[in-house]
This record gives C-alpha cells, structure tokens and sequence, in this order.
C-alpha cells in the first residue's frame, strides 16, 4: 500500500512537470510565431515602401533586355506610345508603370514556353519620361529626368539653389493637373467612365511656398515632385541707390525695406556725402509719371520724420556737400554701366 501511494505520488509530480513543459512550450511556440508574423509583416512593409520608391518604367524609356545565354532574345528597345515593348518570339509586352524587377519577372513567365529556367534582367538604358524643369533664380536651371521620387529641396539643390542675393521670397510650383499617369490607369481598370472625365476636367495647379519656410524644413513646403512639374523661383523685385554711398547699385526688394536700411545696405554714405537732401524718385501709378521727394535723413534718425517703406523700382539719389548727384557705380563705367547691373532678359 505504501509503494503504491509512492508511485501514485510521483506519477502526478511528473504528470504537473509534463503539463508546465507543454503549457511552456506552447508559449514559447506562441512568442516565436508572434516574432515571425510582426518580422514578415515589417519585411512586407519594406518590400512596399522599396517598390513605391522604385522607378517606373514609362513611354519613351530605352531598355536594355537581357536572356542569359540566349542572345538571340535579348535587345534594346524603347517603350513606345502605347507602353508596349516588343519582344523576339512573345511579341508585344506590357511595359509602363513597372520596376525593372517586375518587367522582368513578366517576360520571364513568357519564356517559359520557349526555354528551360529562363533567366530575365532588365535595365533602363535612358530615362525619358518623367521630366521636371526648374527656372528663374536659381544658379543652374534646367530639365531633369527622375529616375527615384525626388522632395522639392533635393530638386532645388540639383539645380544649385537660389541665387544669392537675386531669388524673390516665394516658389512656384506649376503642376499640369493630369494625375500620374500609373495612377490614371490604376483608376482606369476599375472606372473607366470616372477616370476619363477627370483626365478631360484636369485643370493645372499654382502651388506656392515661401522660399524660408522651404529651407528651414518645413514638411508641408517639401512636397514630392511629379513628372511633368515646373519649379519657378521669381527674381526679387529691386530697387537702386546711387550717388555718395559705398557700394552703389541694385539691392533685391525681399520684405519691407526703408530708406535708411537700403543706404545701410549699399554700405552707407561716402566722407563727401550728404545725408540732408536724399531723392527718392517713383514710378507714379498707372503712369509714366514721376514722383519725387526730398528726405532729410537726419530728420529721420533723430525721429522727426518717419522712415518710408520703399517700393519695387524705387532709384534713391544721394548727392554730396554741394546737392550735386553723380551715379557711381550705375554710370561710371560708360553708357553702358548701369545696363550691365540689372538682370539680362531677350525679347524675341
């Protein structure tokens, strides 16, 4: 009796250790398909968010069509209107809106009818159909090709930002209003009524940002940029300050500039300088008329008379001793001198 009660004792010890390894067990098993769920949703994720980045191949595209070992099938060929390729033995195939990887994938699954195992590469040789343009104020303006989805800041880099000293405060981004053209066929499969009424409605897009807002990081500022897109960066309107200051000439108008922080920004006045009589000659409005007037400068740094906020195109004269002017810095240098300190525009 006694044995028989030691043996039903053990039998439950290692009946409750065999129940905690499995309950064990089974939790671990839990933990380790919970750790291989999350990793495989996140390795999908990078997969999408890879593919969303990756360039699409587009109309005009040349690509470089590699069968390993089968010459024969290989060859360049370019993307044509219709966003067909055509390939040896398979024909036509669907190009447009595809990475390389999955065009390649496609003409594989066509070769099988052909070759054993075939062996697909595809490279984009030119890239011709997602063009941008960036123009105005900046030092190199210009088109470009995306090849990868590019930010408003890194296009702005490439064309080597805006011109020191010549860029306005706002940018333009002119956009056609016709939706991506992957998008538009995406639509297209599924309401082909819908998409072709938003492709006859599409109506272009002015879309502006402060030039600051831009360069200090503002997410809403730094937009993707579409194909198609043209970045305008205006020049800052001017206005000129010539006679006895140290640096005559043009100065951008960006924000409100005075008269007194326009001569201080010309590097203030020459030893012969007078400040009592300074002109500030201005177009007159809706006329070929001018205004001009007399500004004692003393008057406004001792606080009797207000400073005035200049407008675009506004020419300051600051005359010496003798109320005389001479244009230094505009002039000087010949009939031609003051033509040679404004912007060169052509009229064709």
């Amino acid at each position: 009796m006694r044995k028989f009660l030691l043996l039903l004792s053990l039998a439950l010890i290692l009946s409750t250790v065999s129940l905690a390894q499995s309950s064990t067990s089974t939790s671990s098993s839990s933990t380790a398909n919970a750790v291989l769920a999350e990793n495989r949703v996140t390795e999908a994720k990078a997969v999408t968010k890879a593919n969303e980045n990756s360039y699409r191949i587009g109309i005009g595209d040349l690509l470089d069509v590699r069968v390993l070992n089968h010459p024969e099938m290989s060859r360049k060929t370019r993307v044509e209107g219709t966003g067909i390729i055509r390939m040896p033995y398979v024909g036509e195939v669907p190009a447009t809106c595809l990475t390389e990887t999955q065009l390649s994938q496609i003409i594989t699954d066509r070769y099988r009818k052909y070759i054993r195992e075939p062996n697909v590469d595809v490279f984009i040789e030119e890239y011709s159909s997602q063009p941008v343009a960036v123009i105005g104020a900046v030092d190199k303006p210009g088109r470009f090709q995306l090849q990868r989805r590019v930010r408003l800041i890194e296009l702005l880099t490439y064309a080597g930002g805006p011109k020191q000293g010549m860029a306005g405060p706002t940018l333009h981004l002119i956009r056609s209003g016709e939706k991506d053209m992957c998008a538009t066929a995406a639509a297209a499969s599924s309401t082909p009524e819908q998409s072709t009424t938003e492709q006859a409605t599409a109506v272009p897009q002015l879309i502006s940002f402060k030039l600051k807002d831009l360069l200090t990081g503002s997410a809403e500022a730094n937009l993707y940029v579409q194909p198609g897109d043209i970045i305008s960066l205006p020049e800052a309107e001017q206005i000129f300050v010539t006679g006895y200051v140290m640096r005559p000439g043009p100065l951008p108008l960006n924000g409100n500039v005075t008269l007194t922080q326009a001569i201080g920004m010309v590097g203030g006045y020459t030893p012969e300088a007078s400040k009592k009589k300074v002109r500030l000659i201005r177009q007159a409005p809706n006329s070929n008329a001018r205004i001009e007037q007399l500004f004692n400068i003393e008057d406004i740094e001792k606080r009797k008379m207000d400073d005035v906020v200049l407008q675009a195109n506004d020419l300051i004269e600051v005359p010496n001793s003798a109320g005389k002017v001479i244009f230094r810095g505009l002039l000087n240098a010949g009939p031609t001198g003051f033509m040679n300190a404004l912007p060169t525009r052509i009229i064709r």
